[in-house]
């Protein structure tokens, strides 16, 4: 190694390696081993921006969009029913279809679809499940606005079951998108299938879709048509016969026609909501909506009457004239003279008539 004395201070020109060592005031570094660190300090930098805690992040959702009132015309004579055409009808179920129910062709003709129909605004409305149109349902139509959601939070694709009302609705970017009639399991005990003897019950809880089949599908209890299964073998499928009270074994009904919109809206995944009071075992009371009621009798609700036409307002009173003043009596001197007139009669001779 080559010592180099340069000002008083030994540097040693070649180290091992290739290395380059200093030594000097007595103290030596070995190129082998790290040159000291200075920790950094720990006191905090002054700045001039504070630091702030971020505040949670909260979702808000959009609005439930309400459908704008319209003029509707007053409804023919007495209430409409199925069989009945009209061209009133006509406007009525436009608006229906405008509302996301299913009254099925805009045509003027109260056909079983429309039935459906009105039976599901029936139900909304906490009305009498008679599936007819009338002026309070006219007047109602025209001011239609949707109920509340029942899982306000929930996803924006979604379907909700009202165990209560007997409703149906499908939600697609939290906006109504479909509102029909069901009827679900009616508590009553049955026999039949893989589980054997159970209790019709549409459990109440969050499902998501998980299988379908379309058209018909043969099952152990009987043909479903485009079912959409939910919870193992409940499902959502249409039915030729979809009473307005619980009647099924579990599964929600829906009418056949309306099956195949349902279809064209829900998909493998999409969330499914049952709300309400799940039927109890051995069905509902006689005296409840749900249990026989729905038609308008026992402790159904009434729908509100018509309102009454305004009185017609009494004629009003002639004006009084006061009578005109007698004329007054003047004596005059009057001579009339009298013209005898004599006047000739001529009869015609008798006419003959000639015979054949």
């Amino acid at each position: 190694m080559l010592l180099v004395v340069l000002g008083g201070v030994a540097v040693a020109a070649l180290g091992v390696g290739g290395a380059i060592a200093f030594a000097g005031g007595g103290e030596t570094s070995s190129a082998a081993e790290p040159p000291a660190t200075t920790a950094p300090s720990t006191a905090r930098r002054p700045s001039s921006t504070s630091s702030t805690t971020a505040a949670p992040t909260t979702t808000t959702l959009p609005p439930l969009a309400q459908p704008a009132p319209v003029a509707l015309p007053a409804v023919p004579g007495g209430p409409l029913r199925q069989g009945h055409r009209s061209l009133q009808l006509y406007t009525y179920e436009e608006r229906l279809a405008a509302l996301h129910f299913d009254p099925g062709p805009v045509d003027g003709v109260f056909d079983e679809r429309t039935r459906h129909a009105a039976e599901a605004f029936d139900k909304l409305m906490g009305w009498p499940r008679d599936g007819m149109i009338d002026q309070p349902f006219v007047d109602a139509l025209a001011t239609f606005r949707y109920p509340d959601p029942l899982v306000p939070q929930g996803e924006a694709d979604r379907v909700e079951i009202d165990l209560d009302r007997q409703v149906l609705t499908v939600y697609k970017g939290w906006q109504v998108a479909l509102i029909s009639t069901t009827s679900t399991g009616n508590g009553k005990r049955f026999c039949g299938g893989a589980d054997g003897c159970q209790y019709a019950v549409t459990p109440v809880g969050r499902y998501q879709f998980t299988w379908h089949v379309d058209g018909w599908r043969d099952g152990d209890l009987g043909r479903l048509y485009n079912p959409w299964y939910f919870n193992g073998g409940i499902a959502v499928h249409g039915y030729p016969s979809v009473p307005t009270k619980p009647a099924s074994h579990g599964c929600a009904r829906i009418p056949m026609a309306t099956s195949e919109i349902f279809a064209t809206l829900v998909y493998r995944g999409m969330a499914v909501y049952v709300v309400g009071t799940q039927a109890p075992e051995g069905g509902y009371p006689p005296d409840s909506v749900n249990g026989g009621a729905g038609s308008g009798g026992g402790s159904a609700p009434v729908r509100p009457p018509a309102p009454a036409p305004a009185p017609t307002p009494a004629p009003a009173p002639p004006p009084s004239v006061e009578p005109a003043p007698p004329p007054q009596q003047v004596e005059t001197s009057t001579t009339t003279a009298t013209t005898a007139t004599t006047s000739t009669t001529t009869t015609p001779p008798p006419t003959t008539t000639a015979g054949p």
